[in-house]
């Protein structure tokens, strides 16, 4: 999660400062000429050493990029630079793929070793450092460019992703097939889609719905203080009306994501045990709160609502918490 994040901080700002560890920061490197060989212009990573530097920066792009809170994003900081230190104190150094290794110099300061980043260097792309013949020769006849390790891990990096993004084309292409044969074949869909789709339709309800049984409540109460002058308001609990509607109730703890809906969550957490456990501290089990994992991250996430717009769930999770968030 780090490493990622930090080439994409790297490719908005020149540095990125990261608390208790140091600075890094983008150098660009021109073209020169050593030992009868040019090489190219290349943009490396460079590193600055140092506990005594803050960087929240960092942490807030983090929480925005992984959807997480700020203690949530600073603890997955914390956790890296522990496994870091960790690591090098059993081993001479660590390599993290297609950023650079890290080791200890002689007086166990941490130092960094970077690697050619195919990302910080699109602008670079094709420029391969070439051998030149010695001025002792009568003709100045360029060789065939020569393989710069750093290079060839840039290249190793770029034919990974093209792999993803045919891969990518693939899954589309697959979808608009699905959804081509779902007008297509209207029986096909129905026995397929139509079952799941419907039962959680059912247990969907907008704010306009929840507004109407509130009201309906209301009437209900001043009817009856009319009636019986012993009757009391707070005998009617008309907030769990609003509430138990949201989730339908089922022995499945997990609620699987669809792509079109607004989940209202109440937590993220990377064990299944520790959402478990904040349902029972907070008491969520009033809300029929599921676990759903999202499948571009595996945190465990729990879910007290589901929305088909995000209007409706952002006004459910802002008068339930307004911690409380929409995942959509």
């Amino acid at each position: 999660m780090i490493i990622p994040n930090l080439i994409r901080a790297l490719l908005e700002e020149n540095s990125v400062t990261i608390t208790g560890l140091g600075t890094f920061f983008v150098k660009k490197l021109p073209s020169h000429i050593k030992d009868d060989i040019i090489f190219p212009p290349q943009n490396i990573i460079e590193f600055e050493y140092s506990k005594e530097v803050e960087g929240f920066d960092f942490v807030s792009k983090l929480s925005k990029w992984e959807q997480i809170r700020i203690d949530e994003a600073q603890a997955q900081i914390l956790k890296w630079l522990n496994l870091l230190e960790t690591g090098l104190n059993q081993n001479k150094s660590i390599f993290f793929d297609d950023f650079g290794t890290f080791s200890k110099n002689e007086t166990g300061q941490m130092v960094f070793q970077s690697v050619i980043n195919f990302q910080l260097n699109i602008e670079n792309e094709g420029l391969e450092p070439l051998i030149v013949h010695s001025k002792t020769n009568n003709i100045g006849i360029i060789d065939e460019p020569i393989k710069d390790k750093r290079i060839v891990l840039a290249k190793k990096t770029k034919k990974h992703d093209k792999v993803w993004f045919v891969l990518t084309i693939l899954a589309t292409a697959m979808l608009l097939c699905v959804l081509f044969l779902k007008d297509q074949l209207p029986d096909f869909y129905q026995t397929i889609f139509s079952k799941p789709e419907q039962a959680i339709a059912e247990n969907d309800t907008t704010v306009e719905d929840v507004a109407l049984i509130v009201k309906m409540g209301e009437d209900a109460i001043d009817s009856n203080i009319a009636d019986d002058t012993n009757l009391k308001p707070d005998a009617i609990n008309i907030e769990h009306t609003y509430i138990t509607t949201t989730l339908p109730e089922s022995k499945d703890i997990y609620l699987p994501y669809q792509e079109g809906k607004y989940y209202v969550i109440a937590g993220s957490f990377i064990k299944e045990e520790d959402a478990l456990r904040h349902i029972e501290q907070k008491k969520l089990a009033n809300y029929n709160a599921k676990l759903i994992v999202h499948p571009q991250n595996l945190r465990v996430r729990v879910c007290i609502g589901v929305f088909d717009n995000e209007k409706d769930a952002d006004k459910f999770a802002t008068q339930i918490d307004k911690n409380y968030w929409v995942l959509k």
